[in-house]
Order: structure tokens, then C-alpha cells, then sequence
């Protein structure tokens, strides 16, 4: 076992190669398209900087391993965006104060910035100066799939491995070998868009899976406004449960770390610094389940058009194939179908910048409703 198992491609097997060769770099920026695993490569990271078994290399099975990969790591933190950009506040007061002390029980403090594209000037600016004069037991990954949006004078301080997503044929090969049934692991893989991780997620994580089942109820469920905004709730109360899943989760990691830590060493800052992150990590997991609700339901529609072209090797909802059939044959046209793809895709963007989530999701699901009605069916209703 290891902790990079079901990480496949020549960048990350360079990587894996120069960790465990000792060469390590206090910066990585690790670039790549949405699907290119990117999360789970800067998990593997961490968990092998931290191993305890095999330092450097990553067992996968030490408890160091199993909390950075459960990401309930005292000394692996994860700077995610607050709607749409990072402010310079998660860095000068989540970052910095955190970079200058020594790791609490691991070997190295490791700094995860997602979609480390969205830092503001400012938040880039202060991130600079950290950079610039590293603590030799300290390590920033960086993500990112625009780095051109990332200051040259911070891409020339990191190490920068470009990396791809996986193929379909190795992503169903590795859940086939972790127990999915081909069929799941099919749908999994195209699901995730060569995200490993992702591809995992929608095989076995059962919430994920519950609530892809709840996603996938609404197509057939718009027939008026009141049912837009019915789901529009929906989504929303499971949006805010993955919140309070995360905060749970995260209660847990707060005791961890004060039987770790005890009382002394800075431990006032060191919790008030936690507190912080776990309110971003917890709104960031509202809105990954908002994004994913969008995305599943413009993933559903544009499946429907591949199907009725005759394009089934790209369709991703393959346990659907019945219901996307049905509405195939129905007479909501091709162009009324991507409208409420490219409406969906844009109210997905617009809920990181929009203060009533709740009005954005109406508002994208009511239109969503206009655009696949009238339901005059040329074959068997959907509904």
C-alpha cells in the first residue's frame, strides 16, 4: 500500500520519485485542468512528508497517513476561497502567523492553497514575503489550473509540476480493483472527468451518492415555478447539512490537537488560527455541494443530447440511460436542452459571488424550467 495507489501519469510518478529521493522543494505548484486530481495528488504529498513508517514515501497505513489523508492533520492546512477569490486576510492571518512556527507532531508544517488562481493582489502579495524567506521545515502546494494568474515572482519560487487527468480506462481499472462494479466504475470515472479522487467519491462515498440520486430526481420534478423553488430548497438544506458535517468533523480535529498540543506553546493562536480555517473549509463545503447539485443537473441535459445524437461513449449517466432515452425522444429541442446546461453552468459561478444563495438557485432553476417546457412529447412522457 501507498499513499499515491491510483495516482497514475509520468508527472506524478516524477514527483513521487523526487520526494522520496529527499528533494524537496518549499514551494510546488501543482498545474492542471479541473479532473486532473490535482487535491489528490497535494494529499499524497502531505501524507508522505509526514509518514511516519516511511518518511517521505507515504505507507498509507500509519495514523499520520490516515489523518492527513482524512484531512484531520494538525500540521497540513488547507487555505480554500471564500466565494470567489482568497482575500489577503486568509494569508496575513491564516497563513503567515501558522508558517513561522514549527510543526506540532509531524516533520513538515504543509501550507495547501486550492485554486491558489483566486489569491487577490494583496493575498498574492503577502503569500510573497513568506515564500521568499521559507522555514526549512515548512511546504506550500499550490493549485491551480490558471497558473498564469499566479505573480511570476511566485511561480519562479515554486517547483511546478503540470499534470494531467487521468484516462478512463486506468480510473475504472482502480475502482474495479477497490471493489466497484464495473458498471459504477464506468460512471464513476466519467462522472469525474479523470479526477481520481472525484472518481471515488461518486464509487463509495455514500452521502455523495445520496445525494446524486436526490440531483437527478429534479429534471423530471420542473414543471413550474413553485417546483423550482422547491428544489432550490432542497439543495440548499443539503448544502448546509455538508456544512454541519463539516463542522462536526472538525470538533473532532480541535480535540486532537489540544491533547496534541496541550496548554503552552502559542496554543491561544494556534486554536484562534484553526478556528478560522474551519470556517472557510466549512463554507468551502457548502459550496462544493452547491456546485455539485449544478453540475449534475447540466451533466443530466447535456447527457440527454449526447444521447439522442448517438454519442452514448460520452455519456457520464450511465444508470440513467432509461430516463435519458425518454427525454431523447421528447420534443424539448437540442438548443432548449444546452440553454439550461450553459444557464445552470452560470449560476454555478454565480453562487461564489452572490450573497442570496438561496434567489441564485431559484432563480437558475426557474429558468431551467422555462427552457424545458413546454413538455409536448413525441413519445412516452418523462413524467
Amino acid at each position: 500500500m501507498s499513499v499515491w495507489d491510483g495516482l497514475a501519469g509520468r508527472a506524478v510518478g516524477g514527483l513521487q520519485r523526487q520526494l522520496g529521493e529527499g528533494e524537496i522543494s518549499h514551494a510546488w505548484l501543482l498545474s492542471g485542468p479541473s479532473g486532473a486530481g490535482k487535491g489528490a495528488v497535494s494529499d499524497a504529498m502531505s501524507a508522505a512528508l509526514n509518514c511516519l513508517d516511511e518518511p517521505l514515501r507515504g505507507c498509507n497505513q500509519c495514523s499520520s497517513c490516515r489523518r492527513v489523508l482524512s484531512r484531520a492533520h494538525p500540521d497540513v492546512h488547507r487555505v480554500v476561497p471564500e466565494g470567489s477569490v482568497i482575500a489577503v486576510d486568509a494569508i496575513r492571518d491564516g497563513v503567515i502567523p501558522e508558517a513561522t512556527r514549527s510543526p506540532f507532531e509531524g516533520r513538515y508544517k504543509v501550507f495547501v492553497l486550492e485554486q491558489a488562481e483566486l489569491m487577490n493582489e494583496a493575498a498574492q502579495s503577502s503569500l510573497l514575503k513568506t515564500l521568499e524567506e521559507p522555514q526549512p521545515d515548512t511546504v506550500f502546494i499550490l493549485l491551480s489550473h490558471s497558473e498564469e494568474e499566479i505573480l511570476e515572482t511566485i511561480r519562479s519560487r515554486c517547483r511546478i509540476v503540470r499534470l494531467e487527468p487521468t484516462s478512463e480506462r486506468h480510473l475504472v481499472a482502480l475502482l474495479e480493483r477497490e471493489g466497484a462494479s464495473a458498471e459504477t466504475a464506468l460512471m464513476a470515472a466519467r462522472l469525474s472527468e479523470g479526477d481520481a479522487g472525484a472518481a471515488r467519491r461518486w464509487a463509495f462515498d455514500s452521502p455523495v451518492r445520496e445525494r446524486r440520486s436526490l440531483w437527478l430526481s429534479i429534471p423530471r420534478r420542473l414543471r413550474s415555478t413553485t417546483d423550482a423553488i422547491d428544489a432550490a430548497s432542497e439543495i440548499l438544506d443539503q448544502a448546509r447539512a455538508a456544512g454541519a458535517a463539516q463542522k462536526r468533523a472538525h470538533a473532532q480535529e480541535t480535540r486532537a490537537l489540544a491533547d496534541v498540543i496541550g496548554e503552552g506553546r502559542g496554543t491561544g493562536t494556534a486554536r484562534s488560527a484553526l478556528a478560522l480555517r474551519h470556517r472557510r473549509e466549512q463554507r468551502h463545503a457548502e459550496e462544493a455541494v452547491l456546485g455539485e447539485a449544478l453540475g449534475t443537473l447540466a451533466g443530466f441535459y447535456r447527457d440527454v443530447v449526447a444521447v439522442r445524437r448517438g454519442s452514448t461513449e460520452s455519456v457520464a449517466n450511465l444508470d440513467r440511460i432509461d430516463e435519458l432515452q425518454e427525454w431523447a425522444g421528447s420534443s424539448v429541442s437540442d438548443g432548449a436542452l444546452m440553454g439550461a446546461v450553459e444557464r445552470l453552468i452560470a449560476g454555478r459561478a454565480a453562487l461564489l459571488s452572490n450573497a442570496n444563495v438561496l434567489l441564485a438557485l431559484e432563480a437558475a432553476l426557474a429558468e431551467v424550467t422555462r427552457l424545458t417546457q413546454p413538455h409536448e412529447h413525441s413519445s412516452e412522457s418523462v413524467w
